[in-house]
């Protein structure tokens, strides 16, 4: 029993710094997406982002021995999370950072925990404890401070009120994306899961980004552009990814995705020094909420709900007084 409670608590530090780093992986990619998209054409950006990154994610399972078999069941679940989770989302996102700030992005797609844990609750995959929902109500505040703090949600021009209304559908799948992808997980490593889903992603991507901006319209970026996009491929794509899926695979869902409140945060410091897009005191003050947030879901369970002990109930006496022998 101890070493079945000491490996559960090793697995769940492990997922959890597994999640942490994808977070805060993707918290960089946002501005440097954000960046690089300001010299490279949409439809190439994502063309050319998940073709290379699925060769690379086959390669690496090839250099690992790792078959792609997956039962007919599996395969279902699979194609699903591709053609919606990553071909439908990474279209989503790619429009909405496009038009709006990076910041305003990440931000909005760190709703996606709050997602998460009603999807979980539809479809009744992981059970969300009240330790839980106070973590993810604080996370959700942190960012909300954080969008007020920038204006507004929907501050701006109609330009960056489509990207907004674009980046919030994206939050949506983003959510789904964890769910679909946890039972796969107890079968397969998150490499092959991520493998197989974009794949499956590559149908509509493929042809969306070609029809967006066919070849003869696209750019030989320079060499810091494509410097920002090698980190797009190597740490937002195929690191953040692996990352992710085994945080899924440790500590489940609703837990892994409420690390990505963490995802604007890192934003808020890396997008002044790419984009010119300030923080502000408010916004670190609702970075800390996020922090106290993601620090509650890793509090032990039980701690917000009534201990109950049972005691045997007294007997009443009659009212005409005891009995006598």
């Amino acid at each position: 029993m101890v070493f079945m409670a000491t490996a559960s608590r090793r697995d769940g530090l492990s997922g959890g710094a597994s999640a942490a780093a994808a977070a805060l992986l993707w918290g960089v990619n946002y501005p440097v997406s954000k960046w690089v998209l300001q010299v490279v054409p949409e439809g190439q950006f994502l063309a050319l982002r998940f073709v290379l990154a699925v060769a690379l994610f086959f390669a690496v399972l090839w250099l690992r021995g790792e078959s792609l078999a997956i039962s007919r069941k599996e395969g279902f679940r699979t194609a699903l999370l591709g053609l919606v989770c990553v071909g439908v989302y990474n279209i989503l996102w790619t429009l909405g950072i496009h038009r709006t700030s990076s910041s305003t992005s990440a931000l909005l797609i760190s709703s996606s925990p709050l997602l998460a844990a009603i999807w979980c609750l539809l479809f009744r995959v992981e059970p969300v404890r009240p330790a839980r929902w106070v973590g993810l109500l604080l996370g959700f505040s942190g960012v909300f401070f954080i969008v007020e703090a920038s204006g507004g949600l929907f501050a701006g021009d109609g330009t960056a009120a489509l990207g907004n209304a674009l980046t919030l559908c994206a939050a949506l799948l983003f959510a789904l994306y964890a769910i679909l992808a946890k039972p796969l997980l107890a079968n397969h490593s998150p490499t092959k899961v991520t493998a197989l889903a974009m794949a499956w992603g590559l149908p509509v991507l493929l042809p969306f980004g070609l029809i967006r901006t066919p070849l003869s319209l696209w750019v030989l970026p320079p060499a810091t552009v494509l410097r920002g996009f090698l980190y797009v491929l190597l740490a937002g794509t195929l690191g953040a990814y692996i990352f992710w899926y085994r945080g899924v695979q440790r500590i489940g869902p609703v837990s892994t995705v409420l690390f990505h409140f963490l995802t604007p945060c890192v934003s808020l410091v890396v997008a002044p020094f790419l984009l010119g897009d300030a923080g502000s005191p408010a916004k670190f003050a609702g970075a800390f909420l996020v922090f106290l947030g993601i620090l509650a879901d890793r509090l032990p369970p039980g701690l917000f709900t009534k201990r109950t002990t049972y005691t045997e109930p007294a007997t009443r006496e009659r009212k005409t007084g005891p009995t006598t022998p």
